[in-house]
C-alpha cells in the first residue's frame, strides 16, 4: 500500500522534469494576420448575390408568359362609287319652225314682229313696223303680182300699199316693212295689213300699240 503511493509522485516528478528540458521560444515577434484580399471580399459579395438571386428565381412561381393576340381589323373594301357621266345634247331651237304647206295657194306664217303688240309709242313720233313672214303656200309669190297694204282698221301709216320687195318661192321667208305715224291723241290703235295676190287678200298682218 505504502509502494503506490511513493510510485504516483516519482511519475509527476519524471514529467516535471521532462517539460523543464524542453526549449521554450521566448520569441516576443508578433504573429502576422493573414494578408486579406480586397477582391476576394467582391468575390464574395458577388457569389452571395447571384446565390441570392438564384434562390429568389426558384422561389417564384413558374409564369407562363402570355401571349398578346393583336387582332388585325379585317379592311373593309370601300365601295368605290361608279359616276355615270351623262351629258345631254341641248336641243338647239330651230330658228324656222316646222313647215306645214298649206294646201292654198296662197297663205303665211309669222315669224316675228317689231314693235310687239301693245307696245307703247309716244305721240306724233315716227316709227316702222316689221313683220318677218314665211311663204307656206301652195305658189311662190312673184314679186311683180304680189303687194301687201292696208286692209282695215286705224289709219296710223305713211304709205297704204308696197310693192313686194323680191319674189318668194314656197318655204322662203321675207320682211314686210311699214312706215308709220303716232297719232297725237293718247289711246290704243288698231291696224291691219295684208299681202295681196290680184284681187285675192292673203295673210293678214295686226299691230296694236299704246300711244302715250
Amino acid at each position: 500500500m505504502l509502494k503506490q503511493n511513493y510510485r504516483m509522485p516519482a511519475i509527476l516528478l519524471v514529467i516535471g522534469l521532462l517539460l523543464a528540458c524542453a526549449p521554450v521560444n521566448f520569441s516576443t515577434r508578433p504573429i502576422a494576420p493573414p494578408t486579406f484580399d480586397p477582391l476576394s471580399l467582391n468575390t464574395v459579395i458577388a457569389q452571395t448575390a447571384g446565390a441570392a438571386a438564384t434562390q429568389t428565381f426558384v422561389l417564384q412561381p413558374t409564369q407562363t408568359p402570355t401571349t398578346t393576340i393583336t387582332r388585325t381589323p379585317t379592311e373593309i373594301p370601300s365601295s368605290t362609287p361608279t359616276f355615270l357621266f351623262i351629258i345631254s345634247t341641248p336641243t338647239v331651237p330651230s330658228l324656222t319652225p316646222t313647215l306645214e304647206i298649206s294646201s292654198n295657194p296662197f297663205a303665211c306664217r309669222l315669224v316675228s314682229q317689231d314693235p310687239a303688240n301693245n307696245s307703247t309709242i309716244g305721240k306724233n313720233a315716227d316709227f316702222a313696223v316689221l313683220w318677218r313672214i314665211i311663204n307656206v303656200g301652195a305658189n311662190a309669190w312673184d314679186a311683180n303680182s304680189v303687194d301687201y297694204h292696208y286692209f282695215s282698221g286705224d289709219k296710223i301709216h305713211k304709205d297704204s300699199v308696197y310693192d313686194l320687195p323680191a319674189s318668194v318661192p314656197t318655204g322662203e321667208q321675207i320682211d314686210i316693212i311699214v312706215n308709220m305715224k303716232a297719232p297725237k291723241q293718247e289711246d290704243t290703235y288698231i291696224t291691219t295689213w295684208a299681202l295681196r295676190a290680184g284681187k285675192q287678200d292673203f295673210c293678214k298682218l295686226h299691230l296694236t300699240i299704246e300711244i302715250r
